[in-house]
């Protein structure tokens, strides 16, 4: 190499000091990306891959203002965009307020949007009305937490969407020469509609119990009613089904018009105190700020650091797919409509409805527990409010769900129910996790009887030589779970008779364990053995729901003890689990077997976990099933991706239980069985992870974590060491430290503690 002479040494040196410092101002200009930033609203919007939609929403918002799709959010056959959105769509039908998207099953118009927006500006005939569809240009298309927009191409309109928690404001700049219009329906779900036009600027009414009132920056200068057949030259339609409002306007020089639209499911007069507390101006801008800040403030409590970006952009949307459901209830003022008819009052706190809790129990609510406490509590207060107002109840079979055997709807005198579908399968399980944890502010003794009678009414008593004599296997250990936290909620109250009466109950699944081929099997009404498959891997949904026989092999989440001990012991369960897992039996798409990769931990061989807990986040993996059936040909695929096919074929969120999965099992920590506060340990997918419950702050740190150090090879926990694969709640909510150190092959004798 030729040597450099000084002065060309001192250019050189000069020429890199510049790129040097070049590079500096640029990265000190670059803003630092905060949790929302990565926030793809977008991810699992796709077909049959998580059923979101990128609907603008604060945290647990009554309001999800976004597009319905077309043809997508009126498929017939409800096998697609359950929420009313499916990205692969170039068209729209409107911009609706109120959804419930991320589960499957059902009629999909009970999720699809209510209360829709229809903007144009061109004339139309009268069939635009029966079914209003429009171009959107996908490459406009942008989302993030709290804003959407698009533009409509046969009328040059950019859409706007932002929202508070009773409010959706639209933005629409008009950019064609027709005059502006907006079509104010029902949306998809066909229900009937009032609207009355009250002031030259606002509208207000009613789809059933949702109450509304849209108000205008400029004045309406004429409305005609939409029937369902013509247009009428009149400002009002009462109850009408597939009816609505069309209000037009003078062209404006700014050609920008803004809507705002509050929403209460107590009065139209709360709608309109909900609107005026929350978007009292014309500050689009504003509001869209201040959901953007709602969302980040939510997503900061959980800080994950590491190089790989699309980690962070699954671990977050993830986190925030999980804050779409339950929906806010209350008014402003606290009054929510209660199962009894009679309007209520929240005081110090928010009453939230619409649950699933079969679909999301076992994951969201530890994840809520560890994070956003504030919320949990919140959501016990309101169930004892659902126990309380519903009086004497008994299950009624879900519609969404009719096979199933075990799903419940909570519902009020008559059949009363103000806020959809409230599921309550696993309901007490909910309450009696929050309740072992401190998440109760009153006493458990106000509850207890009505948990007592949820658990009563599932678990009838019927008995013969042999005991209780189980209809299903797969009902028998879920119910057993139940009776489990009953017996340890009765045992804190001095309740000695009830807790040896529930916990023999929490014992019955065993009534369902076959020793000759070690797999759970129906009985008759006899007490003898029903039919079981030659081939226990077949996916039909005879004694067990939406899963085959392996699936449900794994059921006991309250007593995994015992249930190895039917194995044999540690060895043979960890060989029959390593024997699902292998031959790609395993299900990551449905809630039978999601703890099913935990359980190499509580059975001794803690790296197995590690291994198959990494492939699931990470790595492309065999799925053989789908939700009831098999695949036609087995899908080999990551489960979870940054695409809007986010999840694998036919994985629905199902209010956020999959997602949470992710959230949990990214972090390092899962908690088998809801109401033993104890979470299992795993190797994390980030460097670092930093939560701050409870103003405490807990951090997991992977040091030297790699794509190829992934089993852990030790760990300590405030500074001492640790060889136990679980950490209790109280230790992580009170703070601390947790350290792994990380490898490229098992420590087997790490964890077995």
């Amino acid at each position: 190499m030729k040597k450099l002479s000084f002065t060309m040494r001192i250019q050189h040196n000069k020429s890199w000091l510049f790129v040097i410092f070049a590079i500096t101002i640029l990265s000190c200009s670059q803003p630092t990306k905060q949790p929302v930033d990565y926030v793809d609203p977008f991810i699992c919007t796709q077909g049959d891959h998580g059923h979101w939609l990128p609907a603008a929403l604060v945290p647990f918002g009554m309001v999800e203002l976004g597009p319905d799709t077309y043809p997508g959010s009126l498929t017939a056959n409800g096998d697609f965009a359950h929420g009313g959105y499916d990205y692969s769509d170039k068209k729209v039908r409107g911009f609706s307020h109120i959804h419930r998207g991320s589960s499957g099953g059902g009629r999909i118009r009970d999720r699809a949007g209510l209360l829709s927006i229809v903007p144009f500006s061109h004339n139309p005939s009268d069939t635009f009305f029966v079914n209003p569809v429009l171009d959107i240009e996908k490459t406009t298309e942008y989302a993030r937490a709290g804003y959407y927009k698009t533009l409509l191409t046969q009328d040059d309109i950019l859409v706007e969407l932002t929202a508070s928690e009773h409010g959706g404001i639209h933005r629409y700049t008009f950019g064609g020469t027709g005059v502006p219009q907006f079509f104010i329906n029902s949306g998809n779900r066909g229900k009937a509609i009032s609207c009355r036009q009250i002031s030259p600027n606002k509208l207000e009414g009613s789809i059933g119990n949702k109450y509304f009132v849209v108000e205008f920056n400029h004045p309406v200068t004429a409305a005609k009613s939409w029937d369902g057949v013509s247009l009428v030259e009149k400002s009002e339609i009462l109850n009408q089904p597939y009816g609505g409002l069309v209000c037009s306007f003078q062209k404006t020089k700014s050609r920008t018009l803004q809507v705002k639209v509050g929403l209460s499911l107590t009065s139209i007069n709360a709608a309109r105190m909900n609107m005026e507390a929350e978007c009292p101006g014309w500050d689009f801008e504003g509001i869209k700020t201040k959901a953007t800040k709602l969302w980040n403030d939510k997503l900061s409590a959980i800080k994950v650091e590491g190089e790989n970006e699309e980690d962070k952009t699954i671990f977050y949307t993830a986190l925030f797919h999980t804050c779409f459901l339950p929906h806010l209830t209350n008014d402003v003022d606290g009054t929510y409509p209660g199962l009894d008819k009679q309007n209520h009052v929240a005081e110090d706190y928010k009453h939230y409805n619409n649950y699933a809790f079969w679909d999301s129990f076992r994951t969201k609510y530890p994840l809520y527990s560890i994070w956003i406490p504030d919320v949990y509590r919140d959501i016990v207060k309101s169930l004892r409010d659902i126990y309380e107002q519903a009086g004497n109840w008994d299950p009624f079979p879900d519609n969404n769900h009719p096979p199933h055997g075990f799903c419940y709807t909570v519902r009020g005198k008559d059949g009363y129910n103000p806020c959809s579908t409230c599921r309550h399968e696993h309901m007490l399980m909910v309450m009696t996790d929050a309740y072992f944890k401190g998440l109760f502010d009153f006493p458990m003794e106000t509850v207890y009887p009505y948990m007592k009678h949820e658990a009563m009414i599932q678990m009838p008593e019927r008995y013969d030589s042999i005991g209780y004599i189980p209809a299903r296997p797969d009902q028998t250990g879920e119910y057993s779970w139940d009776n489990w936290c009953m017996a340890q909620l009765a045992i804190e109250l001095g309740k000695e008779d009830e807790y040896n009466y529930f916990i023999q109950r929490a014992g019955y699944w065993e009534n369902t364990w076959d020793p000759s081929i070690n797999y759970f099997r129906a009985r008759s009404a006899d007490g003898s053995w029903l039919d079981f498959p030659d081939d226990p891997t077949e996916n039909r949904e005879k004694y067990t729901y939406e899963g085959s026989k392996w699936h449900w092999r794994w059921n006991i989440i309250h007593d995994m003890p015992a249930l190895i001990e039917k194995y044999g012991g540690n060895k043979n369960f960890i060989q029959e689990l390593e024997c699902f897992f292998d031959n790609d039996l395993y299900t990551a798409g449905n809630q039978i077997d999601l703890h099913a990769p935990y359980l190499f931990n509580q059975a001794g061989a803690p790296w197995l976990t590690q291994k198959w807990v990494r492939k699931i986040l990470k790595e492309p993996i065999v799925q053989k099933y789908g939700t009831h059936n098999f695949f036609p040909e087995p899908i080999f695929d990551r489960v979870y991706k940054s695409t809007p096919d986010g999840y694998v074929q036919e994985m629905d969120c199902d209010y956020g239980c999959m997602a949470a999965w992710y959230n949990m099992s990214a972090m390092g920590l899962y908690q088998v069985c809801p109401g033993n506060p104890v979470y299992q340990l795993t190797a994390p997918i980030f460097r670092k992870v930093t939560i701050n419950p409870y103003n405490k702050v807990f951090s997991i740190e992977a040091k030297n974590l790699s794509d190829t150090n992934i089993f852990i090879q030790s760990a300590s926990f405030n500074g001492k060491p640790l060889n136990r694969s679980w950490i209790k709640h109280d230790e992580i909510v009170k703070g601390g430290e947790l350290v792994f150190e990380m490898g490229s092959e098992p420590n087997k004798n790490w964890g077995i503690d």
